[in-house]
This record gives C-alpha cells, structure tokens and sequence, in this order.
C-alpha cells in the first residue's frame, strides 16, 4: 500500500523545492553582480571551509554560469517537485542537503586526496541524490534524456549517469581529462540519496 507522507502542515507556502529553486535564483544574481565575492565566501573551499563553514551549505544553491543554473534548476523543478510530493517538504529536504552535503564531502576528500583545491560550487550533488532517492522509492517512473528519443526507466538512467560519472572521475584523476566538474560530487550525493531512498522505500510503500 503506497501512504504519501506528504500530506501534512506545509512549512513553504509554495513547497520547499520551488524555496530551493528561489534560493539558487538568487544567489545566481548575487554571483553576478559580485562575482569573485561570491566564490570567495560561498563557494565550496577545501582550503578555506574550517574558516566559513557555512560554505558546506550555501555552495549547493550557487551558481554562476548559466547553463549550470538553467540545467540544475530545469532537472530539480521535475525531480525536485516529485520527490516532495512523495516524501513531503521534510522528507524532500533532508533528501536534497544530505545528499548536497554527502557530494561536498566527497569533494573534500577527493581534493586533498588529489591535491588539488578548486573551489566547488552547485546543486549537482544534491540533485543526483534527489535523483537516485526517486530511483528506489519509485523504481517504475520513466525520464526522457537527450538525445534518446523515447522514456527510460530511472533506474537505468541513474546507472546510465553513474557509469559516466565515474569513467570521468577515472580519467580526471589520470589528467587525461580536463572538465572542471566535480563528479565525485555527483556519485557520493548519489550514494547518499541511494541510501535514503532505500530506507523511505519502506515508509512510502509501508
């Protein structure tokens, strides 16, 4: 039997993913307008987060490309918005920051472990755990991604990111690639929302 445990009180007005998305909104107009500030203090540093730990946070609403942004945003307002219809503002949120915060960790780690300290910044972690959350308590959803023409399973899709994600990681590492992504962010925030899933699954489906 499938219970929605978002039917209760909402905190947002508008639902926490459409707050997430105003968040990254403006902060996107905040990185515009003071550009190398915004990096400095709220991008994510391996070398400076000890110092201004709020970075570990406010580097998932950040974005100061546009493609970054429209891409994060367009990919969250679908996923983002059924995940929270599944497991409620709380349920979605802790999904969302958990998973952003597994993926600025991992990048953390991936940093010293690499030598290597560029800030980091983006809601790419998070959505992968959004996304790999969505894939355990909704194994049957199907996603269109370009440039496949026809619906694929979540599940697929997700393994389809994972694989890639990881290929590039390797090729990173080996310096035979350059791409400036964080994919090591991708597959830890994907790790964490993986787990989570798996233990909603039981909530959702109790």
């Amino acid at each position: 039997m499938e219970f929605d445990l978002s039917r209760k009180r909402r905190i947002f007005p508008y639902g926490a993913n459409n707050a997430v998305l105003f968040i990254c909104l403006v902060l996107f107009i905040v990185a515009i307008l003071f550009p190398r500030q915004s990096i400095y203090f709220l991008a994510l540093s391996p070398v400076h987060f000890l110092e201004m730990p709020w970075q570990l946070v406010t580097s998932i609403f950040l974005h100061v490309e546009l493609w970054h942004f429209f891409i994060n945003s367009f990919v969250l307002l679908f996923f983002g918005g059924e995940l929270e219809r599944l497991l409620g503002e709380k349920g979605y949120l802790k999904v969302f920051l958990t998973s952003g915060l597994a993926g600025n960790f991992g990048y953390i780690a991936y940093a010293y472990a690499m030598d290597s300290f560029i800030p980091a910044l983006g809601a790419s972690g998070a959505i992968f755990g959004v996304m790999g959350c969505l894939a355990m308590i909704a194994p049957r959803m199907k996603i269109l991604i370009f440039p496949i023409p026809f619906p694929i399973n979540i599940r697929l899709a997700i393994l389809f990111f994972a694989v890639y994600d990881f290929g590039m990681l390797l090729l990173s590492a080996s310096h035979l690639v350059y791409s400036g992504v964080a994919y090591i962010a991708h597959l830890t925030g994907l790790v964490a929302g993986l787990y989570m899933g798996e233990r909603y699954r039981a909530k959702v489906y109790g």
